[in-house]
């Protein structure tokens, strides 16, 4: 009885104060202007990422990862290097919690290479800077492959009838006087 009377008062506290919270001051007083939602930020990084010319290094941290603190000089330093060629990203993964679920991080430092609207690389945990060097120079210049052969406009290889027919007797040796 006493604990639903509680929960009475304060909701009706709640209900009639609510109204008070959204006003502004009145003009000549020193009240700080009410509080506004914080602005996330997750769908233009997001933007920034997918529409992007250039490839996208997505660093996923946090201020009390101890790796991703180490990682942040190395992402520095590929920064310098690659400017103008990789567009870099640092989310923080306590304040982007949208784009960090939409990207499926679960353990950080979580780096996300995204090309062409597509994420082409994915690297989870502390890597040595050689490793996220490889992955930049792979996206950037992608190694040769082969084009697909077309079965139909293949030309026979030399030596190639020689497996498809019969084998053919030893010419004769040659006749001298």
């Amino acid at each position: 009885m006493i604990k639903s009377i509680i929960m009475a008062m304060v909701f009706y506290t709640v209900a009639l104060c609510q109204p008070w919270l959204n006003q502004s001051p009145s003009a000549g007083t020193d009240a700080p202007p009410p509080m506004e939602m914080p602005f996330d930020s997750s769908q233009i990084i997001a933007d920034r990422g997918v529409k992007s010319p250039i490839p996208v290094l997505m660093d996923f941290w946090a201020t009390w990862c101890g790796p991703c603190r180490m990682l942040g000089p190395i992402i520095e330093d590929l920064k310098k290097k690659y400017a103008g060629k990789v567009s870099f990203e640092k989310i923080n993964v306590d304040i982007h919690r949208n784009l960090s679920a939409y990207f499926r991080v679960s353990a950080i430092p979580a780096v996300f290479i995204v090309a062409n609207k597509t994420v082409v690389n994915y690297l989870q945990g502390l890597q040595p800077k050689e490793v996220y060097e490889q992955a930049l120079q792979n996206v950037l210049h992608p190694p040769k492959t082969k084009p697909s052969e077309d079965i139909d406009n293949k030309q026979p290889e030399k030596g190639a009838d020689k497996k498809t027919k019969e084998p053919q007797p030893a010419p004769a040796p040659a006749i001298t006087q």
